[in-house]
């Protein structure tokens, strides 16, 4: 007995047509012609939906920053500010009497909190506008538009992530402040409080009033908001994340400077560095403040860096340069390639 199978096939592969051609000049040298169709491929393609326009997506985004992140910015800074100014209720840790570490006198503040605040906001953003603006200067696909306008896109989404991170890092900061309430080195000067004329030795008070007149109502207030260093934490935070920057992005041994951004990358580190040690020099905080707020900013910058901006990873400028050199480099492929001995292919 004979049994007969037959055989079904899910898919019909078509059949590759190959052609050899000969070059014209006659060298033994030939092309290979290799086409084919898939029924297969082609449904795919065919099942593939179009993406959206991008005027679509734009609207899209817009309206998610509008409705979502533009409220939640508006609370979490309204959040600080209350905090900040003594609106909502802080926890205020005890003193000991005569205790040496609280009784330096006020003198000020080296780097002021109005200065933090503008070198915070303000020079990054100039300074990554400016490298992005001359790293577009040999850029071919831009020199139509306007090289500022084009670098202040690329810009603001870097500054964007920039922006979150030190909105999250000052968030933890002024509620840390808040929860510990721990005292300054200057608190007896800036507050005066009433149990400190009658306590003795070193006894421990727990509850007291600031009874100062020569300072005003928040610095009275800011007198027990010690730990950690906002000062420390947002020069810490503004400085190493600028040298990071200028690492990934502005090096280019080409044509330019050598020495620019080695100068530059060393001012943010003396700028990190002095900024904290300036709140020791003042009396301002105590080390363990200043050591605390530059943790936190290290670890800010680590996420922002890191997580937010993906390491700076964004494409780097093409110039004619590098076109002209790569094409350099294919035309000698080409040349090694028809100089070897001819060899014939057979299909």
């Amino acid at each position: 007995m004979v049994r007969t199978y037959k055989v079904v096939t899910c898919f019909r592969m078509p059949k590759r047509q190959t052609k050899v051609v000969p070059a014209p000049s006659g060298e033994g040298v030939f092309t290979i012609d290799v086409s084919s169709t898939s029924t297969l491929d082609v449904a795919t393609v065919a099942e593939q939906r179009p993406p959206a326009p991008p005027e679509m997506q734009a609207r899209h985004s817009f309206w998610w920053h509008l409705l979502i992140d533009l409220p939640i910015l508006l609370l979490v800074a309204a959040l600080c500010i209350l905090l900040e100014v003594g609106a909502l209720p802080s926890r205020r840790n005890g003193f000991k009497c005569n205790d040496p570490d609280l009784s330096y006198p006020h003198t000020g503040d080296t780097f002021s909190i109005s200065l933090i605040a503008v070198i915070t906001v303000m020079i990054p953003f100039i300074t990554m506008w400016g490298v992005e603006t001359i790293l577009q200067q040999d850029d071919e696909y831009t020199m139509k538009k306007s090289k500022l306008i084009a670098s202040a896109k690329t810009v603001s989404l870097v500054y964007r992530d920039y922006i979150y991170g030190a909105v999250i890092n000052l968030t933890i900061l002024e509620v840390v402040k808040c929860v510990v309430g721990s005292p300054r080195p200057t608190f007896f000067d800036l507050c005066e409080p009433d149990k400190a004329r009658t306590c003795n030795n070193s006894e421990y008070v727990s509850s007291f009033t600031c009874t100062s007149t020569k300072y005003s109502r928040y610095l009275q207030i800011d007198s027990s908001r010690s730990f950690p260093s906002a000062h420390a934490s947002l020069s810490v935070y503004c400085g190493l994340f600028l040298a990071w920057y200028l690492q990934r992005r502005a090096f280019s041994w080409h044509n330019r400077s050598v020495l620019l951004v080695p100068l530059l990358q060393i001012l943010c580190i003396i700028y990190a560095a002095v900024c904290p040690l300036s709140r020791l020099t003042d009396h301002r905080h105590h080390w363990w403040d200043v050591l605390a707020g530059g943790v936190m900013g290290f670890i800010s910058v680590l996420y922002t860096v890191l997580v937010l901006c993906k390491n700076f990873s964004q494409p780097s400028v093409v110039s004619t340069s590098d076109i002209s050199s790569s094409d350099g480099n294919n035309h000698q492929s080409v040349r090694r390639l028809l100089s070897s001995d001819p060899r014939v292919v057979v299909p």
